[in-house]
């Protein structure tokens, strides 16, 4: 049994016995109840109620005789009407969701944690289209800053686009023609030692080892900052103003420094 697409299966929305199922019944071509229980796993007081349940979602087709025997739909219509469910799904369960948003009552809260590269990618990405006029970037490492450039590419042009880079700036200047990037230029000022500290060391606080990877900044209000904590992801959405202006004035101080060092 292939554990793998079995797991996949379930994540798109089969069961576990129905997935084990599909799979066994792919394999088999054809096959009776009792084969497919053999192949596939599945209890056998179970896998009647499964290749019914299978056959009403148009996966399994059914041959009336005694016994029945059933075939599972090739794989490029299995997964063409999966998809298709899928797609329905997500509409309505999206416009449901959307008027329970509007219906709620909207509380703001200044600061949120999210978890998993995956959703702090999205998240990123989210926050890089919703930009109106100006965006900041600082990023430690370039092959983070290089998996912006094409959401950046995009606000090349539209928007004020200030970006700090560790090296390639130059490199980076020509695919980004209208951005002014920057490789850090520190002195030795209370500014300087601070980005020192948090963007190009690890700073370690009990057991757990920090290391800061990216700060964006949107229009000068709203915030993100991915950090490692033990090289575990997580980013921090900042929506206070006291500390959005700080950190845009530090910003810019490091940027300017940066262009005339």
């Amino acid at each position: 049994m292939l554990e793998r697409s079995v797991s996949e299966l379930t994540r798109l929305g089969l069961t576990e016995y129905e997935a084990r199922a599909y799979i066994g019944l792919v394999g088999l071509g054809e096959g009776t109840a009792r084969q497919v229980h053999e192949a596939s796993g599945v209890p056998r007081p179970r896998v009647y109620d499964i290749l019914e349940s299978l056959e009403g979602r148009g996966f399994v087709e059914v041959w009336q005789g005694k016994p029945k025997y059933y075939r599972a739909v090739q794989p490029d219509r299995f997964m063409r009407i999966l998809r298709e469910d899928l797609e329905e799904s997500i509409r309505t369960v999206s416009d449901e969701v959307r008027d329970l948003s509007l219906e709620a009552r909207n509380r703001t809260f200044p600061v949120w944690h999210i978890k998993g590269r995956l959703s702090i990618h999205d998240q990123v990405r989210t926050m890089l289209r919703e930009t109106g006029s100006e965006l900041i970037v600082l990023c430690t490492k370039t092959s983070i800053f290089r998996s912006l450039i094409k959401d950046l590419k995009e606000l090349d042009q539209k928007v004020e686009l200030l970006c700090m880079v560790p090296e390639g700036a130059r490199s980076f200047a020509q695919v980004l023609p209208g951005a002014r990037i920057v490789e850090p230029r520190l002195g030795k000022g209370p500014l300087d030692e601070t980005y020192l500290k948090l963007f190009t060391g690890k700073l370690q606080a009990s057991d757990e080892m920090y290391r800061a990877e990216l700060l964006i900044l949107v229009d000068g209000k709203r915030s993100l900052l991915l950090y490692e904590v033990n090289g575990e992801g997580t980013a921090i959405v900042f929506e206070l103003p006291i500390i959005t202006m700080l950190q845009h004035g530090a910003l810019m101080r490091l940027i300017d420094d940066a262009e005339k060092g």
